[in-house]
């Protein structure tokens, strides 16, 4: 049996240790090498073929942010970030190790909980199987050579605000942050999104949300009405979606395609509540999750776009989308944003 091949870069020896343990107990993960700083993690990389790399961001010297760069710029691979659930400063700092190169977040397993360290090594294994991972940061602000316009055709007269949904996983927070980056504050829509999170970041993730828009970000606890120019997250892990044409809140139901929130959800609940006020979009991340209610909303007359392959981390969910029928465009994430606007005022126009 081939062992996938992991390092580990912590400063704690007995982190290290207890890493080791949990990832090499089933016997197909190996933890080739180890580190108690970033200064060795690019020799490491390079030395021992490593086709995964695990970096805790709190060491002294060179730090786990500075880690990622240097590795990202010499030797791409798939990066998973060990924390602690982010409280204080630590909250920003998870996702500016996703903004760095990182691919994806998991919470430091306890030694007392075999769940956790379980996840630990599922999440190894996804992340082990990307086959390219490349530092993408350049071609986020990529815009189309042609002007693109949405395909879908103004709809009648509503009071209704109009949507745009977001989808996103394993890669999709820096294209999310472009995204809602480049929408501006008098957006004629409200936008909301579902992020793929460990347990316990969707509040530092609204809080990296709402340092990179001009656009007001909402934690959604309990079901409240839709605003124009708000962005709203799910709150907690649970799933979120339209409850009316007007409103957003919690969405009852179990795991869809292993997560809550789902963006399967998501999307169904602005297929039937929004229709042709809807706009969805899939960014980066792994799987299938919004292929299906992306369809839903498609065929219900919604603008459904979806990131291109060029600015993907991880080229799943866009592909899926797209190769199902459910998106009918593929674009980087500013192009993204010019879209919807477009659509949007286009939109409102038409219904005023």
């Amino acid at each position: 049996m081939t062992r996938l091949r992991v390092a580990v870069v912590d400063d704690s020896a007995l982190c290290r240790a207890q890493l080791r343990r949990f990832l090499e107990v089933d016997g197909d993960i190996e933890v080739v090498a180890e580190a108690e700083n970033g200064e060795r993690a690019i020799e490491l990389v390079a030395t021992h073929r490593v086709q995964l790399l695990i970096v805790d961001l709190q060491m002294p010297r060179v730090d786990g942010h500075e880690t990622i760069t240097r590795v990202m710029a010499h030797t791409p691979l798939p990066i998973l970030v060990l924390t602690g659930t982010p409280l204080g400063p630590e909250r920003k700092a998870v996702f500016e190790s996703i903004r760095r190169g990182a691919l994806d977040l998991a919470i430091k397993p306890s030694g007392s909980d075999p769940r956790s360290q379980q996840e630990l090594r599922e999440a190894v294994r996804r992340l082990a199987a990307i086959p390219v991972v490349r530092h993408v940061a350049g071609k986020l602000d990529a815009r189309p050579r042609h002007p693109v316009r949405p395909s879908v055709a103004p709809g009648p007269d509503s009071t209704a605000p109009l949507v745009v949904a977001i989808g996103s996983s394993a890669g999709g927070p820096v294209a999310l942050a472009s995204l809602v980056g480049a929408l501006e504050p008098d957006l004629a829509a409200a936008v909301l999104v579902v992020q793929h999170l460990p347990a316990g970041f969707a509040p530092a993730f609204a809080e990296f949300l709402a340092s990179r828009t001009r656009l007001r970000v909402s934690a959604v606890a309990e079901r409240q009405p839709l605003r124009c120019g708000h962005v709203y997250v799910a709150a907690g892990e649970f799933h979120f979606g339209l409850s009316s044409p007007e409103h957003v809140g919690p969405v009852a139901g179990g795991s869809r395609s292993g997560h809550v929130p789902s963006a399967d959800v998501l999307f169904t609940t602005v297929a039937s509540q929004a229709r042709s006020l809807g706009a969805g979009i899939v960014l980066s991340g792994m799987g299938e999750d919004g292929k299906e209610g992306l369809l839903a909303l498609r065929r219900a007359g919604g603008l459904c776009l979806a990131q291109d392959k060029d600015s993907c981390a991880v080229w799943g969910m866009p592909r899926a989308a797209l190769e199902a029928g459910a998106a009918e465009q593929a674009l980087p994430p500013l192009a993204l944003a010019e879209v919807v606007t477009r659509w949007a005022r286009s939109r409102r126009s038409a219904g005023s």
